[in-house]
């Protein structure tokens, strides 16, 4: 499986893991998609003009039509899929998509942007659903670690402050505790001046592709892990396969 190409491939793939996943007993997920602009597929990241609200105008329809593809149609009826705001200001991107079905086995939910302060909610719906998927989009805490997420997991006093400050540890705990598991993950940066995509699809694992410069189209596999890759090891893999050095994806070999 490489990098998708297209939104619909994106969702394609994202309905599979999800389904690899459901089979295999998982039933609580964490998907962190990118989003559609201007034909292409980008990282939900800072370079978004609009903040988080333009964020979220373009990841609730994602989530709508994943949990279209999730849900099956019962004699040709397609579920039937509503969505209630749960950010009582109105700027903070947050909603949650219910899709339900003449069978409520095949009913689905899915949280849209969900903060920590949803976590209540997340808790209750997931323990409400039984065997039935509960999805977790793009939700905004920060995937990987900074100073105060290493500090909540340390023990005692130090831990309890870290928590306190922010820090994920203890909701990463709780969400464990719920059965949620990182099933499909995308993410993009440049590393000696190519363009590098992590891309986690249950049940396949993390694999680590790269492109050469602006001209390079093509995504080509440079590491798999069962863990995400570090930036380190993703540097010394374009060292090792001699995939030369560029200042920027705009420059020649140096």
């Amino acid at each position: 499986m490489s990098p998708p190409n297209s939104k619909d491939q994106m969702l394609y793939q994202a309905d599979a893991s999800v389904r690899a996943a459901r089979a295999d007993g998982i039933n609580r997920c964490t998907l962190r998609l990118f989003l559609p602009r201007n034909n292409e597929l980008c990282p939900a990241d800072e370079s978004w003009e609009g903040g988080i609200m333009q964020l979220f105008a373009k990841t609730s329809p994602l989530t709508q039509d994943l949990l279209r593809r999730l849900s099956s149609e019962i004699a040709g009826v397609p579920p039937a899929l509503s969505e209630t705001r749960l950010d009582k200001s109105g700027v903070d991107g947050e909603s949650v998509w219910m899709a339900q079905s003449s069978r409520p086995q095949n009913d689905a939910v899915g949280f849209v942007q969900p903060s920590t302060e949803q976590l209540g909610m997340i808790t209750k719906l997931s323990n409400d659903a039984g065997s039935r998927p509960v999805l977790l989009i793009n939700p905004q805490w920060k995937e990987r670690d900074d100073p105060l997420d290493a500090l909540s997991r340390q023990g005692g006093a130090l831990g309890l402050l870290g928590n306190f400050l922010g820090g994920k540890a203890a909701m990463e705990n709780q969400l464990r505790e719920l059965g949620f598991v990182d099933v499909y993950t995308l993410a993009q940066y440049r590393c000696r001046g190519s363009l590098i995509c992590l891309m986690l699809a249950y049940p396949y694992g993390w694999t680590a592709f790269y492109r050469e410069g602006v001209e390079d189209k093509v995504w080509k596999p440079l590491i798999t892990s069962d863990t995400r890759p570090t930036y380190q090891e993703v540097e010394e893999a374009l060292k090792e396969a001699d995939v030369p050095f560029r200042l920027t994806e705009f420059d020649s070999v140096v």
